[in-house]
């Protein structure tokens, strides 16, 4: 089960990471995310949080609702932390999912986003989540499945050993349901958390820095000769089409929730 067999290294990209947000809406993750949380649960925690993104969401929601919520992010990345600090007043503290630093029962909800794939011990995180889970709390993640063999997306086209390399780092939603039980959740279920359906010029999305190491972990952990090709492909690509290509975005992100017996 192993070790991711390429690291990305978010500090390098931090001040470019949120660009993902104004190209995609994911209007379906912030969805699942409140769902999840509920009406109930006042203590969460968002592990591999990043630039605070998702925990400015539920925060929001709170204020909204004059809501008590305590929140919590945990990340391994300094220069993502110092992006979220100033967006949130959630409690941010660096360190990695397998050893997370808090005490037992201490969370009503745990979850993460787009975050699985880069812990190095899927197995060991759920038993962490557990651990920090009073009785009756959840744990949701929400990610990719590229066995699913669903998605349409330009950088699997025009960058191709980023989906092997995915299908080394994220697991089937089955075997992330079998993993819960093993670490002791007492019922799990996967569904269809969003879908990104996007398309946009070559020409602008190269302009516009989406065709960039930092815009998204695929294109990060390549080398800088893989990178190097993907583009020209895509420039050959769109010379091509007369430099009207449009590059396709239409993939799908799934939940994954387990829960722990009250």
């Amino acid at each position: 089960m192993g070790v991711v067999g390429r690291i990305t290294n978010y500090d390098r990209v931090a001040d470019r990471f949120d660009l993902r947000y104004s190209l995609y809406e994911y209007g379906g993750c912030r969805e699942t995310i409140l769902n999840f949380l509920g009406e109930t649960a006042t203590d969460v925690l968002d592990v591999g949080c990043g630039t605070g993104h998702w925990l400015a969401a539920i925060e929001q929601r709170a204020a909204a609702s004059t809501r008590r919520l305590r929140a919590a992010g945990v990340e391994p990345s300094m220069a993502m932390l110092k992006r979220a600090r100033p967006a949130v007043q959630a409690a941010l503290v660096r360190g990695d999912a397998e050893h997370l630093p808090f005490a037992d029962a201490t969370f009503d909800r745990l979850f993460c986003v787009n975050a699985l794939h880069h812990f190095t011990d899927r197995l060991r995180f759920f038993g962490e989540a557990r651990r920090v889970l009073r009785p009756g709390g959840g744990v949701m993640t929400i990610g990719k499945d590229p066995f699913a063999e669903r998605d349409t997306w330009w950088v699997y086209d025009y960058f191709p050993e980023t989906k092997d390399i995915d299908r080394a780092r994220f697991a089937p939603v089955r075997i992330l349901r079998g993993e819960l039980a093993i670490a002791g959740f007492a019922w799990a279920e996967s569904f269809e958390a969003d879908h990104i359906d996007r398309a946009q010029p070559a020409s602008e999305a190269v302009e516009t820095g989406v065709v960039d190491p930092g815009f998204t972990s695929q294109l990060t952990v390549l080398s800088d000769v893989e990178f190097a090709a993907g583009v020209e492909r895509l420039r050959a690509a769109n010379e091509a089409a007369g430099g009207q290509l449009e590059i396709v975005a239409d993939f799908y992100l799934y939940a994954t929730v387990g829960w722990l017996q009250p």
